[in-house]
């Protein structure tokens, strides 16, 4: 049948009506044609994706455009695995320099469609997150680029290549400085081709960006162990669990692996009779303090002071040195009393970048005998490189002209860095500009290449994500556009023949395939760790932990300003994927709320203030956003989340919400998310509309939610249930 496009939904509404009544088939219905104007309000959810760009069937077509020209002929002998209808699927790995996590790729005829974890992964245990599984759409987002750009306008890879051979050789023969500006980059073969490029040009310098520091905690660790590493942490082992605004179940380092770690303690099944005890002392309300058992408010300046504290009651009954620390509202007796009950069974952890918290929390897990048990510093987090204090100086120098050219890969400081005006004003200073962004986004408008990199479904790759744990991103589907993998632009400007699928698998045969005793070929090896997605490796350990150096603690004193606390939503997180608009469409798992960012405040603090929920309020003078009341947010503490604002990425995330990166602060030379002080001041009589799945949050007296305690429920299986009983084999029923 002749596939036919309508004027209107309504004309289309009467044509299917019609054509049900004939028993005939309707084709398929397109918005082509329809202005948004007409689409707004009256489309389905499907239609409204294709609307703003997302189309699996028209990034196909695309596909199929892209691709050589083959001569067309049946498959007389039709591939095993190409079966029409019949999913297939692949192991790969989804890392942003945020995220990471292991996954499976399932594909249809194909194309990839849905993101599932991956079962053999001993990091990820089958779990994924939101971004992860939203994933999948980002590959078909039109907003991505089609080809590389060359001062604006689109190019070939040959002209491409050709200018920036001769710009990076000019420059490394003059002894002009050249970045090679990244995110965190856990990829060994990709370091090993980072060093081969520094090889090439002798003048090229690796800085580590990303918008998340957890720099405070490397240097911790050296000064108290002398290692600077992120150790790994074992929920699983810990009967007792103190978080100082950590999400370790929403966004905090590695929340896929602690979810799964910390669900093991929290289930009463097959005779288990005990559960983990969960104290979160926290400036917002997480996902990670909405699971507490004990959840204290504190203000972010309080963070420290409750920490010494907590340090100091644990040191009196340890013997230990006391230090002098400022009197706070919040009593930490119950909670030292319960970890000195459960020591080497208990963990202590904090999610602040600053120095003397880390250390404050080194030496409470020490005192603790926690380390060797449910922290490990041998098995260092390979994730959250970044130096804050190296990006700072680029930017110095960029501004003083002292930087001949810059390489931007898996970065976006114009967006997302604390003083993102520095940074673009030092960019312009720059003689030579390279992006690798896929999209047009703030940071690469301002380069005078762009060579969009793969989406990573079409790629190859590799991970370390903690020492000796490794996992293999593998291509799910030919490239869609006129892309071309990072890596294999680092190779072609360096002379470096081949792929990197190629250059990668060397890479293995020599570092990885030796350290092995389960396989006697590589070709053995390598099958089959690409068919598993992920291998565990053993690994020798250089400069394992040495003994705990104690270090002189100190404390601030709280402040009585207003303070902001930035944080990360379960959905946006960084706002890197702001042109998602299932992540924007997503809601909140605790406020409900939809596509905006706003004020959060607490219940008090809008009393005293004279704010409703929808009005708007200026943050320091500089932008507005709508009020949210949220209970549970501590005394003068207003909580907003980054990770919007984005003015260039495209026509789902485009001016959605407010850029809150610039009220982060450097205290110290670390990026800090909370402590700014900030001033909220209400716009009289403006009211911003929020989209909340639900706005009533209370039960009216109804047990809609039953609760009990663990000691009740011991007792009696029934407590809390009081319509349920027990069957004869002493089963809840109903």
């Amino acid at each position: 049948m002749e596939k036919k496009y309508w004027q209107s939904i309504e004309e289309y509404k009467k044509f299917k009506r019609e054509q049900k009544a004939n028993d005939e088939p309707v084709p398929e219905f397109s918005i082509e044609g329809l202005d948004e104007s007409e689409v707004k309000g009256k489309s389905s959810r499907r239609d409204f994706l294709k609307m703003l760009g997302f189309s699996v069937s028209a990034a196909a077509l695309v596909s199929s455009c892209q691709m050589p020209v083959r001569k067309a002929i049946p498959l007389l002998t039709q591939p095993e695995e190409l079966v029409p209808g019949v999913a297939n699927y692949y192991a790969s790995t989804f890392y942003d320099g945020f995220d990471y996590v292991s996954v499976l790729v399932k594909t249809r005829e194909g194309r990839p469609i849905k993101i599932e974890g991956n079962d053999l992964s001993p990091i990820s245990m089958q779990g994924t997150n939101a971004r992860a599984q939203a994933s999948v759409l980002n590959l078909y987002d039109d907003a991505r680029l089609k080809k590389p750009l060359k001062f604006g306008k689109e190019t070939d890879w040959k002209t491409v290549d050709k200018e920036i051979k001769k710009n990076l050789a000019s420059l490394a023969r003059n002894g002009k400085k050249v970045v090679l500006l990244t995110n965190t980059v856990i990829s060994p073969s990709t370091k090993k081709l980072i060093a081969d490029f520094k090889e090439k040009y002798p003048n090229v310098e690796h800085v580590t960006y990303d918008p998340v520091s957890f720099r405070a905690m490397r240097i911790a660790n050296e000064m108290n162990f002398g290692k600077p590493a992120i150790p790994s942490y074992d929920f699983e082992k810990a009967k007792v669990i103190v978080g100082f605004n950590a999400d370790y179940l929403g966004n905090w380092l590695m929340p896929v692996t602690f979810s799964k770690q910390f669900a093991k303690n929290r289930r009463l099944f097959k005779g288990n009779k005990e559960m983990s005890r969960l104290y979160q002392f926290e400036s917002d309300y997480s996902l990670t303090g909405s699971n507490a058992d004990y959840r204290f408010p504190i203000k972010p300046s309080e963070e420290s002071a409750v920490l010494l504290n907590l340090y100091n009651e644990i040191a009196e009954s340890t013997g230990a040195n006391v230090y002098r620390a400022p009197k706070v509202k919040t009593d930490v007796k119950k909670v030292a009393k319960d970890l000195l009950a459960n020591k080497g069974k208990s963990l202590v952890v904090s999610g602040t970048n600053d120095i003397n918290i880390q250390l404050i929390v080194n030496a409470i897990n020490n005192l603790l005998e926690n380390y060797g048990k449910t922290i490990n510093l041998d098995k260092p987090v390979c994730l959250y490189k970044t130096d804050e204090k190296a990006v700072m100086s680029l930017i110095s120098e960029m501004g003083a002209g002292r930087v001949g050219g810059i390489l931007m890969y898996g970065v976006n400081p114009a967006y997302d860095y604390p003083k993102s005006f520095d940074f673009i004003n030092g960019l312009t200073k720059v003689p030579f500009k390279v992006s690798f962004a896929d999209a047009l986004d703030e940071t690469a408008k301002y380069a005078d290449y762009v060579c969009p990199d793969n989406n990573y479904l079409e790629s190859w790759n590799d991970a370390q994500p903690v020492k000796g744990s490794l996992s293999l991103t593998q291509p799910t589907i030919n490239r869609i556009f006129d892309t071309r993998q990072f890596q294999e632009s680092l190779m072609a400007w360096a002379g470096i023949e081949g792929t990197f699928e190629e250059y990668m698998a060397k890479v293995w045969e020599e570092e990885f395939f030796p350290k092995q005793n389960k396989f006697s070929s590589f070709t053995d090896f390598w099958n089959q760790t690409k068919h598993d997605g992920v291998i565990e490796l053993p690994f020798e350990c250089k400069k394992p932990a040495g003994d705990f150096e104690e270090k002189e603690l100190k404390a601030s004193k709280p402040s009585e300003n207003t303070e902001v606390i930035l944080y990360h939503k379960i959905s946006m997180g960084t706002g890197k994927y702001a042109n998602n608009p299932w992540l924007q469409e997503l809601p909140d798992p605790l406020t409900k709320s939809t596509w905006d960012n706003y004020v959060g405040v607490s219940v008090e603090f809008a009393e005293k203030h004279g704010l409703d929920h929808e009005d708007v309020v200026k943050v320091n003078g500089k932008f507005e956003l709508p009020v949210l009341i949220r209970p549970g947010l501590p005394e003068n503490t207003v909580a907003i989340a980054v990770g919007y604002g984005r003015t260039s990425a495209g026509k789902a995330g485009d001016n959605v919400g407010k850029n809150a990166y610039g009220l982060m602060n450097l205290r110290n030379g670390y990026f800090n998310y909370g402590g700014t002080p900030v001033k909220i001041e209400k716009v009289p009589g403006k009211k911003y509309e929020l989209a909340l799945t639900q706005m009533h949050h209370t039960m009216e007296g109804r047990p809609i939610v039953r609760e009990t305690t663990l000691k009740d429920y011991i007792k009696n299986p029934l407590s809390g249930n009081e319509k349920h009983k027990l069957d004869e084999k002493n089963n809840v029923s109903l």
